[in-house]
């Protein structure tokens, strides 16, 4: 064969006409999907199947066994999340569309309570008769009340960044679901809140706070009937899509102008994500295969009556009944009850590719990590009797209790090391400046000077 003859279509071999073939095909395809108008073009896309062959489809139509296809082709099992996450990205940056972020400020933040102490604290039946007595004779001014006022949170400020993940540490009772509950707008009414809390610099009573963060209890509510696909699905159809729909739309126009064409399974994916009816389906087995969840995925939920799954999955229920939303603020409640480290370490580490990644914001409070968990982290705040002793960068906490005087014993855990260290119980062990004796309750005597 003549060197001249290489570059004509007749004396390829066969293969690779029908790779042309296809790709002409293909092209045309696109063409005539492109040529809809932006509100039919969020509705239509190209389904590869079996041997590659392509078809335009309508997504309000896609089957089960279609959509099962398509997430498994994307994201085989957890390790392929950072891949899956990486690629919705970069069709965002290929047309130079940010995606929203989130700043959360508290600045002077103080939540008080009123309670009974001592014995007016005890759950008697006398006591009911007194409640009953006084909370009248105070609605009528005839007696003061015999509450007193306690302090949950004192003068705390902060910032939680996005793109950041940030690890919330303290001891019991220390005010660290006051916060998260502060800072998400959740807060009981009943309690007194001054100080100010806002996002990307708007106060929460500027907005619906409720629709752009998300609070994750450590109290695993569900209802019992309901299988852990219907519950998911459920939290899904409740949520909405929340800004996904404008998003999507406008991502579609800037391709059309700069005639991109998107990988066609992202695109397929992101568009019946928020379609209703479809992002339910969706978005509830993709959270299924994150975390863990697709063998009991039928199974009820069950309670204290009910047989059900077990408290682990139902930890990681909880957690995925917020995943499932399109909160782009998180602020999790302990959510490794119950659950073994290893677990823990998979489903943190699914959230942190989502926040690196997505640009979401996290505030997360976990009870005595593992290192490997720990390590997942980018920012500490650390919290002791409604105060914050540290926040800042992961790397510079041992140092900053160093110069304080505290220093990690080489074979203790830093998780565990701070959750003790932060007490004042369990401080004085850690105490290492020989030249000055330790004083009980240094550290949070500082934090409020």
């Amino acid at each position: 064969m003549e060197l001249g003859q290489l570059g004509t279509v007749e004396n390829l071999p066969n293969g690779e006409t029908v790779h042309e073939d296809e790709e002409e095909e293909e092209a045309h395809k696109w063409a005539a999907l492109e040529r809809l108008p932006t509100y039919d073009r969020a509705r239509k896309g190209i389904l590869y199947g079996v041997g590659r062959e392509s078809k335009e489809i309508d997504i309000r139509k896609l089957g089960f066994q279609e959509r099962k296809d398509l997430l498994d082709r994307l994201i085989r099992h957890a390790d392929d999340n950072e891949e899956f996450l990486q690629k919705l990205k970069n069709r965002m940056d290929r047309v130079s569309l940010d995606i929203p972020t989130i700043e959360v400020r508290f600045e002077n933040l103080n939540v008080d309570a009123e309670a009974y102490v001592g014995r007016r604290a005890l759950p008697t039946i006398l006591n009911s008769c007194y409640n009953l007595l006084e909370s009248v004779s105070n609605y009528l001014h005839i007696f003061p009340s015999q509450k007193k006022r306690l302090s949950i949170l004192h003068n705390i400020s902060g910032i939680i960044k996005p793109g950041r993940m940030t690890l919330l540490l303290g001891p019991p009772s220390s005010g660290k679901t006051t916060l998260l509950l502060a800072l998400s707008g959740k807060l009981d009414s009943r309690l007194m809140f001054s100080g100010k809390v806002t996002y990307n610099g708007h106060e929460l009573h500027e907005f619906v706070p409720q629709r752009t963060s998300a609070y994750i209890s450590q109290y695993d509510e569900h209802i019992a009937e309901l299988t852990v696909r219907e519950t998911l699905a459920f939290s899904a159809r409740c949520q909405g899509v929340g800004t996904g729909y404008d998003t999507l739309m406008e991502l579609l126009r800037r391709e059309k102008e700069l005639n991109i064409k998107p990988d066609p399974d992202i695109d397929i994916l992101m568009k019946a994500a928020v379609l209703k009816g479809l992002k339910e389906d969706i978005v509830t087995n993709y959270i299924l295969k994150l975390l863990g969840l697709e063998d009991c995925a039928d199974a009820m939920v069950g309670n204290e009556m009910m047989r059900g799954i077990s408290g682990g999955q139902k930890k990681r229920v909880t957690t995925g009944e917020i995943l499932v939303g399109p909160a782009n603020a998180l602020f999790m409640d302990n959510i490794s009850t119950g659950l073994d480290s290893s677990t823990t370490f998979q489903i943190i580490k699914s959230i942190r590719q989502s926040i690196h990644i997505l640009n979401k914001t996290a505030l997360i409070s976990l009870l005595q990590p593992a290192p490997e968990t720990y390590d997942l982290f980018d920012d500490i705040i650390l919290i002791s009797e409604g105060q914050i002793l540290y926040q800042g960068p992961r790397e510079y906490v041992l140092e900053f209790f160093e110069s304080m005087g505290f220093k990690c014993p080489e074979r203790k855990g830093v998780a565990d090391y701070l959750q003790e260290v932060t007490s004042r119980k369990d401080q004085k062990q850690y105490w290492a400046n020989e030249d000055k004796p330790y004083s009980n309750g240094l550290l949070t005597r500082k934090a409020a000077s």
